[in-house]
């Protein structure tokens, strides 16, 4: 439990140095021996003390920087985003400071606090925070503008920028089942405490309820958007007796992590199994075959959030608001299209 009245005074007595270097400490400055701070991280545990960085935002002007916070830096989907943003945000005279998460809900708050300190004048956030009342916390304290992308937050402070991940898949499942009459399709899925995870599952779902066909959880696989994770959920699907017609992956990364073990395994798509995939970048539609997928909207979803964040950013009022992306189906060959 924090002690919100030990201060930098305090940390700097028990740990035998000055004010100054536990504030080097805390910021992450360089000229502090590995020695000593390790003593004063081990003290800052101990105390259970947290930088009061309201009092610091207080005393500092802001500056001319935006913060970008995203979980994966590599992933073509968050990176476009940051692109469009960061395209934006130039015209506008404005800098950038990136910060990547690598999916860690304690990294992504450190960063938040980071930016913060830094005095940016407003936060593009892609955030996996479960805990939404530390952002909201952060929110109220800083008065700070946020705009959320990619995952839906239940905060009434924030502009959010989502896309339809439940017409989404909806789509892309009636598809396959409505123009192919596929009736096993399994579905390879991120993380469904995100809201992009379940809702794209609602969508898988929901079409097939809708289509009167049943949905068989050995056949949901949850793959947590990584490549390695998908390569061994297509394994395992394709190792059941009554296999699968055909797999949705939810993103491009897990579609790379399916289609190798395909390739490997010389499943041919779409003769043996039917491929789709919810996110299209350049190499989907030049794979052999290509791959059906939804039409991409990360270039409008960042241009929208870097707007919104403009608008507060110069005091323009008005309600918060959530902006959904639908998207169209792009129609290739690894569905059976003959496109």
């Amino acid at each position: 439990m924090k002690n919100n009245n030990v201060t930098l005074k305090d940390v700097a007595k028990i740990a035998g140095v000055s004010v100054p270097t536990v504030s080097r400490v805390i910021n992450n400055e360089k000229y502090v021996s590995e020695l000593v701070k390790e003593k004063v991280l081990s003290v800052v545990k101990e105390l259970h003390y947290e930088p009061q960085w309201n009092a610091r935002s207080l005393r500092l002007k802001r500056s001319n920087t935006i913060g970008i916070i995203i979980p994966n830096v590599s992933d073509y989907f968050f990176g476009s985003i940051v692109l469009s943003v960061e395209n934006f945000f130039r015209k506008k005279g404005k800098d950038i400071i990136l910060f990547n998460t690598s999916n860690n809900e304690e990294i992504e708050e450190r960063a938040i606090k980071l930016a913060i300190s830094k005095r940016v004048e407003g936060i593009v956030l892609a955030t996996i925070l479960k805990n939404e009342k530390k952002l909201k916390n952060l929110i109220d304290n800083f008065g700070i503008p946020i705009v959320v992308t990619d995952n839906k937050l239940s905060l009434e402070k924030v502009d959010q920028v989502l896309s339809d991940d439940i017409g989404g898949s909806y789509k892309l499942i009636e598809h396959l089942i409505k123009d192919h009459n596929y009736k096993r399709i399994a579905c390879i899925s991120g993380p469904l405490d995100e809201s992009s995870g379940y809702e794209k599952l609602e969508g898988y779902k929901k079409a097939l309820i809708e289509f009167n066909l049943p949905v068989d959880q050995d056949l949901i696989k949850i793959a947590y958007w990584k490549k390695d994770l998908a390569y061994h959920a297509t394994k395992e699907l394709l190792n059941y007796k009554n296999k699968p017609d055909a797999i949705y992956c939810m993103n491009a990364n897990m579609l790379i992590g399916c289609l190798r073990y395909l390739i490997e395994n010389k499943i041919n798509v779409p003769d043996d199994l039917a491929i789709v995939t919810f996110d299209d970048y350049d190499f989907v539609s030049v794979l052999n075959p290509p791959v059906t997928s939804l039409k991409r909207i990360d270039i409008e979803m960042g241009k929208i959030a870097a707007e919104l964040l403009f608008d507060r950013i110069e005091g323009k009022v008005g309600d918060y608001k959530i902006v959904r992306i639908s998207s169209d189906i792009v129609k290739r060959r690894s569905c059976g299209c003959n496109f």
